[in-house]
């Protein structure tokens, strides 16, 4: 049940986002963070990691690179004004934001439906100290991880892709700060905080109600249809109070310059895993993470393993046959070796959202790939192939001296 309130978020972030798009807000955040500054590729890099990942914190991953894909598509064109085209640059725009977007949705217990996932299969199988995790205590150690992933994954694409190389004059951008404004700028993003705060409210209301979720889950659609109402039906006037009023979307909003590639690599990364699933190519990773696990290494070893086999299956089957798979035989298991089952499951969860290397990996990947013109496949194999390896470091690290420290060992 409680995924029909992720549904009643979906429809309304990605609404948000076509909004986003329609009133040129992309076009305003690139002149603000660029504009005159002549600030470097690598800085345009990081602020593009960090814009994703704390877009990522409130709307779904996806939506936050379908509202990012136009500032990449502005960011390569002023590249290539001042200094010509080049895939590498492209590259690594997309592939900035698709580290932003998978990383952010470690930093809160609703940001992604692997977290629900993992509280869902927990509480059904009575996991100890699973009453301490709350939506408070996961941002907790959920931001500060986040904070310091993307300063990793900023510093990898940065050292391995070595972007001070392919910047030889300043970006100009190909607009001035008359064409970045529209009268609709300011209105959008009260909407916007008006929805991220209503999906964080109705969330965490959710989570501490869970007997009431009838009357939440009628709560959350009557305010999806008044969204929608307000946005297709109500005329605004906006800046301009002297102009007529204007309905602020129309249905054509909704599928102009949506990236048609990106949507055709998410349906190959959904047929693919499919198929593999019903061959039950799931039980042969579980398998062999098991034998893993039953060699007699240390913890920080055990824990990274299990991180570096879930975001490596992940490459090739969806993060939830993958994450539930792994489930099934992190219980017996952890019980076995004296491990705490909360963290096992934990260190699943945020590497199942950990998989950097190839589009069908995950729908943000296909979007960010087959969304920005002249991404090259190998170097996008390349980076993403160190940063799953850092990405398992880090977490296991994490799962093991924080999130233990702080939950305790059950």
């Amino acid at each position: 049940m409680d995924k029909i309130q992720l549904i009643f978020f979906f429809i309304s972030g990605f609404l948000v986002s076509r909004l986003m798009i329609k009133v040129r807000l992309p076009h305003r955040i690139v002149f603000w963070f660029i504009g005159k500054k002549n600030l470097s590729l690598a800085k345009i890099l990081f602020y593009l990691i960090a814009i994703s990942a704390f877009l990522s914190f409130f709307i779904p991953n996806a939506i936050t690179v379908l509202t990012l894909l136009p500032l990449l598509e502005l960011l390569r064109r002023s590249y290539e004004k001042a200094n010509g085209p080049s895939r590498s640059v492209a590259t690594m725009l997309a592939l900035a934001t698709i580290y932003g977007a998978n990383i952010g949705g470690m930093g809160s217990i609703t940001a992604t439906p692997a977290n629900g996932i993992l509280v869902t299969y927990a509480v059904l199988n009575d996991v100890a100290g699973i009453q301490h995790l709350t939506f408070a205590s996961w941002l907790v150690w959920g931001i500060p991880l986040v904070i310091i992933f993307v300063c990793i994954a900023a510093l990898i694409l940065c050292l391995v892709l070595r972007p001070w190389k392919y910047q030889k004059n300043q970006i100009d951008l190909p607009f001035d700060d008359e064409e970045a404004h529209h009268p609709f700028q300011k209105m959008t993003i009260w909407i916007t905080v008006f929805y991220f705060l209503t999906s964080f409210i109705l969330s965490i209301v959710l989570m501490q109600l869970p007997d009431r979720i009838f009357f939440i889950l009628v709560i959350s659609g009557t305010l999806t249809l008044i969204f929608i109402y307000f946005l297709f039906l109500v005329p605004v006037k906006g800046d301009n109070k002297n102009s007529s009023g204007r309905v602020l979307l129309k249905i054509p909003d909704c599928y102009n310059e949506l990236p048609t590639k990106g949507f055709i690599f998410v349906g190959i990364a959904v047929v693919l895993a499919a198929l593999l699933y019903a061959f039950n190519f799931h039980e042969n990773f579980s398998t062999w993470s098991g034998w893993i696990l039953k060699l007699g290494v240390p913890t920080f070893a055990l824990f990274f393993c299990i991180a570096l086999t879930t975001s490596f299956s992940t490459e090739v089957l969806s993060n939830t046959a993958v994450q539930v798979s792994f489930f099934v035989m992190a219980l017996p298991l952890a019980q076995q070796l004296g491990l705490s089952a909360l963290e096992v499951l934990t260190i699943i969860t945020l590497s199942s959202t950990c998989a950097f290397m190839s589009p069908i990996a995950t729908g943000v990947n296909g979007l960010a790939f087959g969304g920005v013109k002249g991404v090259s496949f190998t170097r996008m194999l390349l980076v993403g192939f160190i940063m799953n390896i850092a990405g398992a470091l880090l977490l296991s690290s994490w799962v093991l001296n924080i999130i233990g420290r702080l939950y305790g060992q059950y």
